[in-house]
């Protein structure tokens, strides 16, 4: 019986670590992923203890985007083409992700990205630019046009974080256990494809126009070196709330949200609309979190109309 048991055990824990074993992900170095994924528009600056990797595309009057959470700079993939026609685009991989990867000090806070992005201006001498802000980027965006209003031209916001609960980044597999103090240092090593996968999932309304392509991009930038450790990290964070700063931009403003967001529900469009003076608001029926991915042709024609246009703020 015994010796029965021993057996059981072994078998068991021989199971487990062959599961845990497929589970596991190395490191891919930062080197292989700029070989891959890097373009003839890639730039690279050392800035706030961070190697930033943007890309500069198009001339014109500078529009920036600041992307979201686990994303990176290739979210705005199609925007990117028709804005350049017309504008000076600069797309960033934020610090802790994409191909920028960890910072030296490992602090992604909005206030460190917000002063990054007013040093990453002044570094390119740009005095004023429209400023574009996906989720945590949007977060950004309208933090910096609060606090910087000379230096923004027009701001548009998609699916902003920062009302439901400024702090509360629980909102699926990864996130969770990245919060998770048992389970936080285990998401170093146990990050398979299909987490990610169900992860992008649940940011398109549709997820039949997710493709294998844009997984696989967003694993590969997960195994980033460095990454998966900024990652815990950033959503360890916890922010000064920063609402009471939408009042206080005075930038013209227009704001897109998919209905059927299930990350930052859509409801909260209507405390950015309220708060931000004058601003605009437009939902897309049956889109998701990240809208200007999902539905790229409409988005970004409606906000090449709203740059375009001469918008003033009314009361």
């Amino acid at each position: 019986m015994k010796l029965r048991t021993i057996y059981v055990v072994a078998a068991t824990v021989g199971i487990l670590a062959v599961a845990t074993a497929f589970l596991i992900r190395s490191d891919i170095p930062a080197e292989a992923l700029q070989a891959n994924y890097s373009s003839p528009s890639s730039r690279y600056l050392t800035i706030d203890g961070a190697n930033l990797h943007y890309r500069d595309e198009g001339r014109g009057t500078p529009i920036i985007l600041l992307h979201g959470t686990a994303a990176s700079l290739n979210t705005w993939d199609g925007w990117s083409t028709e804005l350049s026609k017309n504008y000076r685009v600069l797309r960033l991989d934020l610090p802790g992700f994409g191909l920028t990867g960890r910072n030296q000090t490992d602090t992604y806070s909005i206030a460190y990205y917000a002063d990054l992005l007013l040093h990453f201006m002044d570094s390119l001498n740009i005095d004023k630019a429209h400023i574009a802000g996906s989720s945590l980027g949007g977060q950004i965006a309208f933090d910096f046009a609060a606090d910087h209003p000379e230096r923004v031209q027009k701001l548009i916001l998609i699916s902003p974080t920062g009302v439901t609960n400024a702090n509360d980044k629980s909102i699926s597999m990864p996130f969770l256990m990245a919060q998770t103090p048992v389970l936080k240092h285990s998401l170093k090593y146990i990050t398979p494809r299909f987490i990610v996968e169900k992860s992008l999932k649940e940011v398109y309304g549709d997820d039949s126009k997710l493709t294998d392509q844009t997984i696989d991009l967003s694993h590969a930038m997960l195994l980033r070196e460095g990454n998966r450790e900024a990652f815990i990290a950033r959503m360890n964070t916890v922010d000064v709330d920063n609402l009471h700063k939408l009042a206080h931009v005075q930038a013209p403003t227009f704001i897109l949200w998919g209905e059927a967001d299930a990350w930052v529900p859509a409801t909260d469009a209507a405390h950015f609309q309220k708060t931000i003076k004058g601003a605009q608001l437009k939902l897309y029926p049956g889109a998701g979190h990240i809208p200007m991915e999902e539905l790229p042709e409409e988005t970004v024609q409606d906000a090449l109309q709203f740059l375009n246009s001469d918008l003033a703020l009314t009361n």
